[in-house]
């Protein structure tokens, strides 16, 4: 580890000094004429202070402040820049990027979504289904052929109701030898129109934006608290741990479960590494708050404190169960969680898939004795101080 930490310092002690002495440095002493990395101009400024010279205006001082305060201030900056943590830092700022751009997205399809959605969809549901084009008729035998034929139940009614009553003309039938009088020409119409589009493409496209809806994911059903019950674990419902409420405290003779339920709905980003001493945010598109896990791994470590003085040898482990909402980053975070020691689940609609549900989570244990339970109950649910 010291080995790691000597290399750090002097990779991040090159580039200071590539960037104060070749750069600044070199550039502002050269206002003076002087280069920094010519023997010749040093040998200048010796001979003249051989030659007793004295600086005498304010330009000189500055010079030689410069000269003189160089090597400290790179001594300073070397340790100030030693200290920060680039990594953390240059991740800090490209996640904050991720979240700006990911914000601003969101507002612009809103805003397109607002100027030309509807617009869209109104003009799409205004357009009127073509209207067949009119048969041809000559004016010798207009008398002998039978009147229009509507193709939709809508215009036979207006034609019907047009066209007057009592008058009933022929209507000629390709079969018969003659033309049969008082048949109803309307009853030969087909019902459906032949000019409807029935492609389910086509009138998935027409479909207004507000009016899609994208496939829900399907429940996980489970009895969470009969899953621990019958695994052998005795059960403290809704305990209070500082800031944070507890689910569930599961006890059994080998370890104690702190069971978080996440009921915050919305796609997360999880993030657990907190920067400059605050805590670790979760973000949403529009939305963040502190990491739930991050909280809930401290709740765990307060809890074992109580729990050492009773039994050293229980563990408290962090158990987090995501019901309602969405950690898009799950497959990457699991590593992290798991170098935690946080059990992390999921129930319900919670996701991503790749996290594991509940019931695959808790297998069989070995029950706790009576005496441990009384004695866990009474300091967990705060009865003894």
């Amino acid at each position: 580890m010291q080995k790691k930490e000597w290399r750090r310092s002097v990779l991040i002690g090159c580039i200071v000094a590539a960037i104060f002495f070749g750069w600044w440095l070199r550039g502002f002493l050269f206002n003076w004429r002087f280069q920094l990395f010519s023997l010749k101009s040093w040998r200048y400024i010796v001979n003249e202070f051989e030659s007793g010279w004295q600086p005498s205006s304010v330009s000189d001082w500055i010079f030689l402040l410069t000269l003189f305060l160089a090597v400290p201030v790179f001594l300073h900056l070397w340790y100030l820049c030693d200290k920060i943590k680039w990594r953390k830092l240059l991740k800090t700022i490209w996640k904050s990027c991720i979240w700006v751009l990911k914000r601003a997205k969101r507002i612009l399809t809103k805003l397109l979504k607002k100027i030309f959605g509807k617009k869209k969809s109104s003009k799409k549901t205004a357009l009127a289904p073509p209207v067949p084009p009119a048969l041809t008729q000559s004016k010798s035998n207009f008398s002998d052929r039978p009147k229009p034929v509507a193709h939709s139940a809508g215009v036979a009614n207006l034609f019907q109701s047009a066209a007057p009553v009592a008058e009933q003309r022929p209507t000629f039938n390709a079969k018969a030898a003659a033309p049969v009088v008082g048949t109803n020409a309307a009853a030969e119409v087909p019902a459906a129109n032949p000019w409807a589009v029935n492609d389910p493409l086509m009138s998935f496209k027409d479909q207004p934006l507000d009016e899609i809806q994208l496939p829900q994911r399907e429940p996980v059903i489970e009895d969470v608290p009969g899953l621990f019950t019958n695994a052998g674990y005795h059960l403290i419902p809704n305990v209070s741990a500082g800031r944070l409420k507890l689910d569930y405290v599961a006890i059994c003779a080998d370890k104690i479960y702190a069971v978080l339920v996440d009921r915050e709905a919305g796609d997360w980003l999880a993030e657990e590494e907190p920067f400059n001493g605050e805590a670790p945010l979760w973000f949403s598109e529009i939305d963040h708050r502190v990491s739930p896990i991050y909280e809930l791994k401290q709740c765990a470590e307060e809890m074992q404190k109580k729990v050492a003085g009773v039994l050293p040898d229980l563990p408290v482990i962090p158990f987090m169960i995501e019901e309602k909402g969405n950690i898009i980053n799950a497959e990457e975070m699991m590593k992290t969680w798991k170098e935690l020691n946080v059990v992390v689940a999921r129930t319900d609609v919670g996701g991503m898939e790749d996290l594991p549900i509940t019931a695959n989570v808790i297998s069989a244990v070995t029950p706790a004795s009576m005496t441990d339970i009384e004695t866990l109950t009474k300091l967990i649910a705060g009865d003894e101080k």
